[in-house]
């Protein structure tokens, strides 16, 4: 499963979640109207394991599966993520799923969601500039009940 939502937050959102690299608590106000979003389209859960973080990775990030590639995620059902700065402000940093390695992803404002595991192997191109994204990662609710 992969979902695009554009335009889930404004650019003057997406400066302010950019302006915080790290960890972000699930209570943090700015998460509330994404989450809702997040969750009219997965049923995710916000499990043990579960996080939400902003991340600037100049050197991207290699092909891999969200469960992790050691399987110490294993827990993790559902991904989203959005880019958080203009492609504009940076080269490089495409978002790439491994079935369509020529069609890179820069998700400025929309919100991009999707199931963990195998089906949805992806990675992220080196960059340079300022390339930052907010990342959260969940549960499913088919696992927990809820």
């Amino acid at each position: 499963m992969r979902v695009i939502v554009p335009g889930v937050i404004t650019a003057e959102e997406a400066a302010s979640l950019a302006s915080t690299v790290g960890y972000l608590d699930w209570g943090d106000d700015r998460l509330v109207g994404i989450l809702e979003r997040v969750r009219e389209i997965a049923p995710v859960s916000l499990c043990e394991g579960s996080y939400v973080r902003v991340e600037q990775r100049p050197d991207g990030c290699p092909w891999h599966q969200d469960t992790g590639t050691a399987g110490h995620m294993g827990w993790c059902r559902y991904t989203a993520g959005i880019l958080l700065v203009s492609p504009s402000g940076f080269t490089g940093g495409g978002f790439y799923f491994c079935d369509e390695p020529d069609k890179p992803l820069f998700h400025y404002c929309d919100l991009l969601v999707w199931s963990g595991g195998d089906d949805n192997v992806h990675c992220v191109s080196r960059n340079s500039g300022e390339r930052i994204a907010l990342l959260m990662f969940f549960g499913g609710s088919e696992d927990v009940g809820d």
